[in-house]
């Protein structure tokens, strides 16, 4: 161990650090960590990407550790020598192949805690790959999931370790939803009719997120309400698919396609109601976000939304892949907008209370803390 051995050195593994909800939640923890005043490291171990730059400018070191496979000893060993190099005392490592070949290397290099994270369900392709999860959980001192839901899935298919699994919520910061004026100048930048009515939808265009049917519904919302049009901001492989169907729903000029945009809350801002349409999710920061904002949210029953919104109250559930569920709802809150707003503020002050980047960095921390006392290390405090 490095004489820094007596502070807290902190490495998060993750495959990459796309634009993803899972890589905005590990550098949303790794910043705030860094705030807390601890070392931390990001390790890429498949490609470095986007959101690399914003740990950078950050000051957060992000190390690049190409892995061939999951059990490549070269890699492995590569990764090993970097733990040692950095002095690092815990690693969490962020979802299955990260899970994997950072749980290896971190025990190899005799880092005092590891722990693995679910951002989501796991879905392993092979029994051979079932069967190296069920194996590693032997070094791993915990195992934090990001909902209930998600522990349970887990623990359902790798039928032990409960008591090394610990939930700990995303959070956000809500600092950037505090006093955000309307960002009126969107609409005339990007061509949007000021007076519309806005339903707005904040995910990756792939298929677990299921446009499709968000689609189908918000025909049915523009056949019952003309005034209504919806901004989908995300990139993702099922664009051009989803800009054939609306055009054979003939909902052109009124479904927008934005790409990715950095400026998540001047978007809400001008919205009225937030939209997942999701067949799975772990936990979803841009549901947090839209309630953070104030603004109704409708997502599908599935995964942490479960947890994150009580039906009728804090926003409205759905079963997934139902157009017509979702329609009702969007046209219930567009119709009753003093029940819209309530809803929102009813939504953004559970955030408050439950779901802040605080409070998920803090239940972190004390979890590292307690296997590292547990196992004799003192840390100082920052």
């Amino acid at each position: 161990m490095s004489p820094e051995r007596n502070k807290m050195v902190i490495a998060h593994v993750i495959s990459a650090l796309g634009r993803g909800g899972m890589e905005n939640a590990v550098a949303r923890l790794a910043l705030q960590q860094k705030k807390s005043g601890h070392n931390v490291h990001v390790v890429c171990i498949r490609d470095m990407g986007p959101t690399a730059e914003i740990l950078q400018n950050g000051n957060i070191p992000v190390h690049f550790c190409p892995f061939r496979s999951r059990l490549d000893p070269i890699s492995i060993n590569r990764l090993r020598i970097l733990f040692r190099k950095l002095g690092i005392n815990v690693v969490q490592t962020h979802n299955y192949r990260p899970n994997v070949s950072g749980t290896v290397a971190g025990r190899l290099a005799r880092v005092p805690a590891v722990i693995s994270s679910l951002e989501t369900v796991n879905r392993w392709d092979t029994i051979r790959q079932f069967w190296i999860d069920r194996l590693l959980c032997f070094w791993r001192d915990a195992i934090v999931c990001v909902s209930e839901e998600v522990k349970e899935q887990y623990l359902e298919k790798i039928k032990w370790c409960r008591k090394k699994c610990h939930v700990i919520y995303n959070g956000i910061d809500l600092q950037k939803f505090r006093g955000v004026n309307k960002a009126i100048y969107l609409y005339e930048k990007y061509g949007l009719p000021p007076d519309a009515i806005y339903v707005i939808s904040i995910a990756r265009l792939v298929k677990i997120k299921d446009h499709s049917t968000l689609l189908m519904a918000f025909g049915k919302i523009v056949n019952k309400n003309e005034h209504v049009h919806l901004l989908l901001l995300g990139e993702g492989s099922l664009r051009g698919d989803l800009e054939r169907q609306t055009s054979e729903l003939q909902l052109e000029g009124r479904v927008h396609f934005l790409g990715h945009q950095d400026n998540v809350d001047e978007w809400l801002s001008i919205a009225q109601i937030s939209v997942l349409s999701t067949h799975t999710e772990g936990f979803s920061l841009t549901v947090l976000e839209s309630m953070a904002a104030k603004i109704p949210v409708i997502a599908t029953a599935v995964g942490g939304n479960l947890e994150a919104i009580q039906d009728g109250v804090t926003g409205y559930l759905t079963p997934p892949r139902n157009a017509d569920a979702i329609a009702e709802k969007a046209l219930y809150l567009i119709q009753n907008p003093e029940m819209a707003k309530s809803i929102g503020r009813r939504a953004a002050k559970v955030v408050e209370e439950k779901f802040t980047i605080e409070a998920t960095a803090g239940k972190t921390l004390e979890l590292y803390q307690n296997i590292l006392s547990r196992k004799g290390y003192k840390i100082e405090s920052p």
